[in-house]
């Protein structure tokens, strides 16, 4: 009986250690001929909880020792891919597996594979660009920061990365990582812990609610909604340019533009986008470069409409606090207005995007 240990990197199957034992290995599975019924073998150990695969099929193989090895390991290497394919419809990834065979009669052979928690992990299956983005946004909102994500060659990797530009109310200093063997997912930098960046989010929901319940009133248009949070946002909070270079900061955040009423104008972009959710409006924040410098606004929709609104250039600095008169020159712009000051990646912040927020 041959028994081998394949890690699975990237899309490669390696072999680490190879040797011939003369055990004998029980037989606990029917005889399976086609790969129907290979794959239903497969799923019911799965679906058993089994720790094992056992797959027993009939094949010709040389009568030369060495081409005959080389023949069960190369088929070994077919099982695993489906094995994988399976795993993967259950929200399993292989990251490795041990497996072993038994040759009887140059004909008839006997696989295991272990498919024990050691050699799995649960994911979550990425199937579109639009699921990406949804599970994305689902795992920012709800601070799951454990969930990992599958995708072939990690493909959907970038996806990760625009999700948590477009929408920084969720930004409290997170790392978007990704592994060779195609997972990726959110976690926490070094800079905030756990309870501290659940403490935040959940004192700018609590006062997201409250500025809602005053500024949204009953009777109001989609229209007239965005108008009431822009002059909110430009009238309560101050520009604060002394962050402009600095690593993280709370100015940065929802947070600070909405609990300690100082952001720059990624904390106004994030800012607009909770309150746009509670507006009913879909919003995402642009990341682009106006004034000679990098910069933040946010690109909404209001029935077929897409427009853009900038906060933070309406706001002047310095402050002239919540009795002064509000400018709207960046307010509610379409494209061809905006790209006279403005210059950013139209795929990147795509409508498509802006759609996907209705998710929130």
């Amino acid at each position: 009986m041959e028994k081998k240990q394949r890690n699975k990197i990237g899309s490669f199957l390696i072999a680490v250690a190879a040797c011939l034992l003369v055990c004998c290995m029980p037989v606990q599975a029917a005889t399976v001929y086609t790969q129907e019924q290979i794959r239903e073998a497969m799923e019911q150990a799965f679906d058993s909880g089994d720790t094992q695969v056992s797959i027993t099929t009939e094949r010709t193989f040389s009568v030369n020792e060495y081409e005959r090895k080389q023949e069960a390991e190369s088929y070994a290497q077919e099982l695993w891919d489906i094995l994988q394919e399976v795993a993967l419809g259950k929200g399993l990834l292989l990251n490795g597996t041990v497996y072993s065979y038994r040759i009887e009669n140059s004909q008839r052979v006997t696989y295991q594979f272990d498919i024990s928690p050691e050699f799995t992990k649960e994911v979550t299956v990425l199937k579109s660009e639009k699921s990406a983005y949804k599970n994305a946004l689902k795992a920012l909102k709800n601070r799951d920061y454990d969930a990992i994500f599958y995708s072939e060659n990690a493909m959907y990797y970038e996806t990760f990365v625009l999700a948590l530009q477009h929408h920084p109310e969720f930004n409290y200093g997170l790392v978007i990582w990704k592994s060779t063997d195609g997972t990726c997912g959110y976690r926490l930098g070094n800079v905030l812990s756990k309870e501290e960046v659940r403490s935040r989010m959940v004192k700018t929901n609590k006062k997201v609610n409250e500025i809602a319940k005053k500024i949204l009133k009953s009777g109001m248009t989609k229209k007239q909604k965005l108008a009431a949070i822009h002059d909110y946002l430009v009238k309560n909070c101050a520009y604060d340019k002394g962050k402009l270079n600095s690593s993280y900061d709370n100015a940065y955040t929802a947070y600070g533009c909405l609990v300690e009423k100082q952001a720059v104008c990624q904390g106004y972009a994030a800012a607009f986008n909770l309150l746009a959710t509670k507006a009913g409006i879909c919003s995402i924040a642009v990341c682009g470069d106006a004034g000679g410098g990098s910069h933040a606004w946010n690109y909404v929709k209001i029935g077929s409409n897409y427009r853009y609104v900038d906060t933070t250039w309406d706001d002047p600095v310095p402050d002239r606090g919540s009795k002064a008169k509000v400018s709207r020159t960046y307010y509610y712009l379409t494209q061809k207005k905006l790209e006279k000051t403005h210059t950013w990646d139209k795929t990147e912040h795509a409508k498509k995007y802006v759609d996907y927020a209705a998710v929130l």
